[in-house]
């Protein structure tokens, strides 16, 4: 570090629409000493040669806002700065030729109502009107949308250069960061024009993410893949009419719109994704608005597709193709917030970057400020992949989304590249018994049993699993069922400052005795759920705990971050080596006696309590606990040991009924006990929002979000709702009526096989009438009855059986 080392509170590196939209809503929020480094001239990456459209049809309630706001934002910096931002708002058309696609454009009606998106559900007579061009012989049903449209990239992106200037942040073009270093708890970048302490660093470099990820010891899951958008010659029926909406269309896998008086068609193929620059290498320094010779042979079929769908195109030349690099991610969504290094956040791995960086940069900027965002972002959680992701599961799987692009996105659709990624000892065992599997961080984890080799089917309505995930439901409800849970976080925390250290951070007590297992909430600053774990005492000193594979990595994280200096803790992250198997039913106990030498009693081993015991010679930690509502044992052992854990207890469970479990039928007993998961704590929300107040203990203590939690009145509730349809249920994400008016949204559903109802959680505005409420499925209004107490075992006695 030189004399001549400069300070500054952000530091920002790449300067597309993701790096500069970041820092406009940075400014916007207060934080305006920020330096944004480009290497080359703004935009000279990705964004210079993007289509530029910006959709309300989408499918999910995170990226609709994403969206709005982004538009929202744009227009703002174009009235404030007088830069002009080229917006053509000329709506668009998200075509529907099969019956999977004409639910999805139902499911995408849910979105907008939520989100207040003007559109409608139109058939092909009204897609001709809006595009008389375009043969809608094979159209089932389309989206039409009205406030979206197609913006310049470059324009937009000095408007928000002009507005973040304005608010004094700084942006300096032709200085490339070379290199970072820790510097006590700043960074030191070395750019071409001297060094920069920075306290935060933003990442958001496309292309060159990789790379730049490497400074900080960070593997960015994003890679650079080409497409093709080409523009023809004149279109002489162009001329004198209104501008065209936007097509969407799967048939080609793309879009078609105008662009001035000529065509522009773009095109994902689904049968080859050519990458470049693939990891760890990254995009080369030199390359500045850099683009690659179109490949006909790839996109040929399809382009011919596109051109039968738009015939006056047909005989048009083509005066300019544009194939460039565009990041994309082994899922498809962004990498926005915190990256696991100290202070560095991501702002890449976009593929829709115009549509998402005034959302992103939203997001992004409220995350680091305010230490939380206004809507749930856990999708967008750069964290969200793990450790599994390594180099070729980036590439492979990344290419897997890009020829996916354009599938219908029904519920439970499922990557199929490089499965399984985690092949666990029991993978083998489950799929000879017709296991069909859903992965989850890599692993793979039972959705259902049926035949060997069977092959689920997906859609919005009910499927023919139902009937496999009620058998296994009713068999563990009568004898016991086991769930391979093996993809589960799992740390062990230990030291003389453990106790302290979970003590400050959840809402609830943490166990106070010796072998006593707790339900604990973590929390934000501002009181809102930051996880939610479970906490086994072992001893004073030592703690194990418990959550959602999703969550291994943020976790561990958060909990780490909060070891304050000179404390004895020891964080020891088991969830890769270690697994877990869920043994939950009447006869759960008998199983277990048959190989264990411990006492199971009620007496000796209390609901809620956890033991260090051996299972047929299996050293395991047993905790007893249950997510399905019955008597029953959680078994966390090494994966190395876990088959033979499993091959034990079915030797000694067949005589008792013994059957797998798999994901579908545990999630219906969940819902009949009107159990809490995941989708209903969210980090936009706190406890008294969904009615946890038993697990808040604020008498004489004191933990991370206390005083914000106590200060203010909860604005939602949430509901057990028992849905009246007709072979559908809630997935999450619907609106909640009341009348005509949306008063809140669905997170999760299911079939509670046992009560043979179909149930969901809906969250609705504090003091909202519970009479006459429905929710909207399939673009269709469904009843529901409100329930105040779970449907089966309300009085929680089975968990509790001495039997």
């Amino acid at each position: 570090m030189s004399d001549t080392t400069r300070n500054t509170q952000v530091a920002i590196i790449g300067g597309g629409i993701m790096g500069v939209a970041a820092q406009f809503q940075l400014a916007e929020n207060g934080w305006t000493d920020t330096i944004l480094f480009e290497k080359a001239e703004l935009t000279s990456g990705s964004t210079w040669h993007a289509a530029g459209q910006i959709a309300h049809a989408v499918g999910s309630r995170i990226m609709g806002w994403i969206n709005k706001t982004s538009i929202e934002t744009y227009k703002r910096v174009e009235a404030e700065t007088g830069q002009s931002i080229g917006w053509h708002e000329v709506g668009g058309f998200r075509i529907a030729t099969t019956d999977d696609e004409v639910d999805w454009m139902k499911s995408i009606m849910g979105v907008g109502r939520l989100l207040d998106l003007p559109m409608e559900l139109v058939g092909p007579e009204e897609v001709a009107k809006g595009n008389p061009f375009y043969k809608v012989d094979d159209v089932k049903a389309a989206v039409q949308t009205f406030e979206d449209g197609h913006i310049d990239p470059s324009g937009v992106t000095m408007a928000l250069a002009a507005a973040a200037r304005a608010r004094g942040a700084r942006i300096e073009r032709r200085n490339r960061v070379t290199g970072a270093s820790r510097n006590g708890n700043a960074w030191l970048l070395r750019t071409e024009q001297g060094d920069v302490l920075a306290e935060h660093v933003v990442i958001a470099a496309g292309s060159y993410a990789n790379q730049v990820g490497e400074w900080f010891g960070l593997k960015i899951p994003s890679v650079s893949c080409l497409h093709h958008y080409l523009v023809t010659d004149t279109v002489p029926e162009f001329a004198g009419r209104p501008e065209l909406p936007v097509v969407r269309d799967n048939a080609f896998g793309g879009y078609i719109r105008q662009e001035q008086q000529s065509g522009l068609i773009g095109i994902y193929e689904d049968h080859r994704c050519p990458t470049v620059w693939e990891m760890p290498k990254g995009a080369p320094w030199a390359a500045e608005n850099e683009l690659f010779d179109a490949d006909y042979d790839s996109i040929g079929d399809f382009l011919m597709v596109a051109f039968g769908k738009m015939p006056i195109l047909a005989d048009l030349g083509i005066k300019r193709v544009v194939r460039g690099a565009i990041t994309h991610t082994p899922d498809g969504g962004m990498l926005v917030g915190p990256s696991g290094a100290p202070n560095v956040w991501l702002a890449c791995g976009s593929s829709i970057g115009l549509a998402w960086g005034g959302g992103a940069g939203k997001v992004l900027a409220d995350w680091m400020v305010h230490g939380e965002t206004p809507i749930n972002t856990r999708s967008l959680d750069p964290r969200r992949h793990g450790d599994f992701a390594t180099d070729a599961f980036i590439v492979e799987r990344t290419r897997d989304e890009f020829m996916r692009r354009h599938d219908t996105p029904c519920p439970g659709k499922q990557f199929a590249s490089l499965r399984p990624v985690r092949r666990h000892p029991l993978y083998d065992r489950l799929a000879a018994k017709g296991a069909v599997f859903g992965e989850i961080a890599g692993w793979e984890r039972p959705r259902y049993f049926g035949a060997v080799g069977e092959v689920e089917q997906i859609g919005w309505g009910r499927q023919p699993w139902h009937e496999n995930a009620k058998a296994e439901a009713m068999a563990t409800r009568r004898a016991a069922g086991v769930i391979d849970l093996c993809a589960f976080a799992q740390f062990e925390i230990t030291g003389r400052d453990a106790g302290r250290l979970l003590g400050r951070l959840s809402a609830n007590r943490i166990p106070r005795k010796d072998g006593r297992i707790s339900l604990n909430h973590l929390l934000t600053e501002r009181g809102r759920f930051e996880t939610e774990i479970t906490i086994w005492r072992v001893d004073e000193n030592r703690y194990f705990t418990g959550s959602a594979i999703t969550r291994a990595g943020p976790d561990f994280d958060w909990i780490r971050a909060h070891i304050r200096t000179g404390e004895d803790v020891t964080m020891i992250n088991r969830s890769a080596n270690w697994g877990m198997l869920a043994l939950s039913g009447p006869a759960s106990r008998r199983i277990l006696r048959d190989l264990t030498d411990a006492d199971l009693s009620n007496a000796a081993f209390p609901w809620l309590s956890g033991q260090e015991i051996e299972v047929a010679g299996v050293p395991c930690y047993a905790l007893r606990v249950s997510f399905v509502g019955e008597l029953g044992w959680e078994l966390h052992a090494p994966l190395d040991r876990i088959a033979e854990l499993y091959d034990a207890l079915f030797a000694a469970g067949e005589k008792h009924g013994l059957t797998d479990l798999g994901s579908y039928a545990f999630n219906g007993m969940r819902m009949e006990k009107a159990y809490r998961a995941s989708a209903e704590l969210t980090t936009d929300i706190g406890p008294f929002d969904v009615g946890l107040d038993r697990f808040v203990v604020t008498d004489g203590r004191d933990f991370v979000g206390k005083e914000t939690l106590l200060s203010g009145a909860p604005e939602w509730e949430l509901l057990y709702a028992e849905l009246h349809a007709e072979g559908i249920d809630i997935h999450g994400g619907e609106p909640v009526l009341l009348g005509d008016k949306v008063v809140g949204l669905t997170t999760s559903g299911g079939y509670g096989y046992t009560v043979g109802k179909s149930l969901g959680w809906l969250f609705v505005r504090k003091g909202t009438s519970r009479d006459r409420l429905a929710v909207q499925i399939l673009n269709a209004t469904h009843p529901v009855t409100i329930h105040d107490t779970a449907l089966f075992d309300p009085e929680n006695l089975r968990p509790r059986s001495e039997e």
